[in-house]
């Protein structure tokens, strides 16, 4: 590689976002000649596209929601068909998003792959993850506007319902992706949500599959599970709670009723490698294809909030994975990643850090 080009690729791994025309004023260049050096970095995979990503595998990329997370906590108990008193608080949410930045505090590489809209609160989202992820990868839809979680909990801090429109979500598809297969292909994993039609979701597994790339699925919700594609085989890692287990199993014709472990082995028979169900303050339960299996109690946590605390397990497990740990070792990351977010009112725990994931992962081993 000439020495322009190598000082080229040297400032856009330490800004992706940096223009041609900052390039050339910092190697007094003209435009067109950092043009030129950067189309041929693209054309030998050192780069791809913009903003200039550069070809690293270890990454990940995180593919789903990413949307305004609204909660109501209600101050006494509450009553059906009556006014309760509640404190509103409105923060960025969605499974992906989530994650996304979750890994990102925790120095993980990560991008994410999820529908803009462009009203206002759809930039706020992609502004404020923009300092955890490459939201590069994203697609910006025309007219619509950002998802909407809005969830219900009672004065304890448990959820008692919630409501979604995510409607920005079913207006992508597989050809929407089409000038996105170079992120999903070169990610070393892949975490998928649920909120992308099942069409988009099948089109991404079969992608990763056909290059051999781990990919992850954690479903949003017991009603969006229906999203899994037919074919499980592309499925490297599963991380479901029981009620969303139990819908998968009606899904693909599963006798149920013999067991926890019983429906897991099931699935893993239908090509799914390696799967976790996660029962909140019961822990959580693990199965690979090679036969690996266990229970891990929940560590103990004083609750502020529920919500999140799915998606920081799921983050801590990928933490896990990614950095080269185990099955159980990344599920007792997990629990550590869900007790630091029950035990605030955010929905991604603000200090969180990959020191105080491992200080809290170790209570786990205790």
């Amino acid at each position: 590689m000439a020495d322009k080009e190598e000082l080229i690729l040297k400032l856009i791994k330490e800004n992706p976002y940096i223009t041609q025309q900052e390039i050339a004023e910092r190697l007094s260049l003209s435009r067109s000649r950092v043009a030129g050096y950067i189309s041929g970095l693209i054309k030998t995979g050192k780069i791809i596209g913009r903003a200039y990503i550069v070809n690293d595998s270890e990454r990940v990329l995180c593919v789903g929601g990413a949307n305004v997370d609204r909660k109501a906590s209600v101050k006494t108990s509450f009553k059906w068909g009556d006014s309760n008193p509640v404190t509103f608080t409105e923060t960025s949410g969605g499974v992906a998003r989530n994650i996304a930045e979750n890994l990102g505090r925790l120095q993980v590489p990560v991008s994410i792959l999820t529908a803009i809209g462009e009203d206002a609160a759809s930039k706020k989202i992609s502004s404020e993850l923009s300092q955890f992820a490459d939201v590069s990868p994203s697609v910006k839809v025309q007219g619509e506007r950002a998802g909407t979680y809005t969830a219900v909990l009672d004065s304890t801090g448990e959820m008692l319902f919630a409501l979604a429109d995510m409607e920005i979500y079913d207006s992508i598809t597989s050809d929407t992706l089409k000038d996105k297969l170079i992120h999903i292909r070169t990610a070393s994993l892949a975490i998928l949500d649920t909120n992308f039609p099942k069409e988009v979701l099948t089109a991404i597994i079969d992608e990763r599959k056909a290059v051999n790339a781990l990919t992850a699925v954690v479903p949003v919700s017991a009603k969006k599970v229906d999203r899994l594609p037919d074919d499980l085989t592309g499925i490297d890692y599963l991380i479901c709670n029981k009620e969303e287990l139990e819908t998968i199993c009606r899904q693909y014709s599963i006798v149920s009723g013999n067991g926890l472990f019983s429906d897991m082995e099931q699935l893993i028979d239908l090509g799914i490698k390696n799967l976790v169900v996660t029962a909140g303050k019961d822990g959580v339960t693990f199965l690979t294809s090679d036969g690996e299996k266990g229970t891990l109690k929940a560590l103990g946590a004083e609750v502020k909030d529920v919500t999140g605390a799915g998606d920081a397990f799921s983050s801590g497990f990928f933490y896990g994975i990614f950095t080269g740990l185990g099955i159980e070792q990344s599920c007792r990351y997990g629990l550590a990643g869900a007790a630091l977010a029950l035990e605030t009112n955010e929905t991604v725990f603000q200090d969180l850090s990959a020191d105080k994931l491992r200080e809290r992962a170790e209570k786990a081993g205790e």
